[in-house]
């Protein structure tokens, strides 16, 4: 009995002192950040059966905070790829050049649902009715689930031949871990801000304590929501797949090579180079050939009006040279 009274006793003071002073506002949801949403006084709460205040809702006595869900330190495997506490986002990035781009493209299609992926962004350029002589090529971002990254990895040479393969993986345990133990901690606080508000006789407790439920609200669907988007990450490998239209792949020889298997490259890229622009250049003329009659008229028409013009002079400067 006494100890009610002493605690409703110092409860009033408090009051008074809140409501005189422009008292602080309630204590926000993480690290006891100042919320600006609570009223005044809100620092108070009555000291109920089990002798909790606000300051309570962040550990009560007795009660431990949990702790991160982190791995143990001596757990290892052999392969990190393998470990399933890894929180790893594995990314890779392709050039690859096809002869056959439409064959390559549905290559592509039937890789990814195989695999199970999706396509993230998928962009096409060239050979439309504006640029019909650009090579095409293609830009595509496939999500594959992680389990399918080393058999899509794999089977990625068959849509042409790569020409650059890059490869890297990130490592996001340490974030991961550290967000999902703050989500535990703002749902076990939930809980007793709940049992409290229960608990609650006064309007004032009750608007504190419902501004302090919702800082924490709003702090659960962060963490949530960034949980969710690790999850997603972790899940699906991304795959950035650049498919590129050419005439021949490009096969090189290396700087290894003997010289006259060098020479030999050389000179069949010679050839290659100039029936290429010859089919170019017949290309060319057949898309301008109205252009190159027209031309061409006119340089005959010119000639013939040029020769006519050489003649007149010589015609009037012939007595004018005999004479001198």
């Amino acid at each position: 009995m006494k100890r009610k009274l002493f605690a409703i006793t110092m409860a009033a003071v408090l009051l008074l002192a809140g409501c005189g002073g422009g008292g602080k506002a309630a204590n926000g949801a993480v690290g006891g950040t100042p919320s600006s949403s609570a009223p005044s006084g809100g620092n108070y709460l009555p000291d109920y059966e089990n002798g909790w205040s606000m300051d309570s809702a962040e550990a009560a006595p007795g009660e431990p905070m949990p702790e991160p869900d982190v791995p143990e330190s001596g757990a290892q495997t052999s392969s990190v790829y393998q470990n399933p506490r890894a929180k790893l986002i594995r990314r890779a990035e392709l050039s690859i050049q096809t002869e056959q781009f439409d064959e390559s493209r549905e290559a592509l299609n039937t890789l990814v649902a195989s695999c199970e992926g999706y396509f993230e962004n998928s962009s096409e350029y060239g050979g439309s009715r504006r640029d019909v002589n650009a090579s095409r090529r293609g830009e595509y971002t496939v999500r594959v689930p992680a389990e399918k990254y080393d058999q899509f990895l794999s089977q990625t040479g068959e849509l042409g031949y790569v020409t650059n393969k890059n490869e890297n993986s990130e490592d996001i345990g340490e974030r991961y871990y550290d967000t999902e133990a703050r989500l535990k901690t703002q749902r076990t606080k939930q809980e007793r801000l709940l049992a409290l508000l229960e608990k609650a006789e006064t309007m004032e407790d009750i608007i504190a304590l419902e501004s302090a439920l919702s800082d924490v609200e709003y702090q659960i669907e962060q963490y949530s929501s960034e949980l969710n988007r690790y999850d997603a990450l972790i899940g699906f490998s991304i795959f950035n797949v650049y498919l590129n239209e050419v005439n021949r792949v490009t096969q090189e020889v290396g700087g290894t090579a003997p010289l006259g298997q060098r020479m030999a490259a050389g000179f069949q890229s010679s050839l290659r180079g100039l029936g290429q622009g010859c089919q170019n250049f017949l290309i060319w003329l057949s898309y301008n050939v109205f252009l190159v009659v027209i031309l061409a008229a006119v340089a005959v028409v010119a000639m013939i009006i040029g020769k006519r013009e050489l003649k007149k002079l010589r015609k009037q400067n012939g007595p004018d040279n005999k004479t001198e």
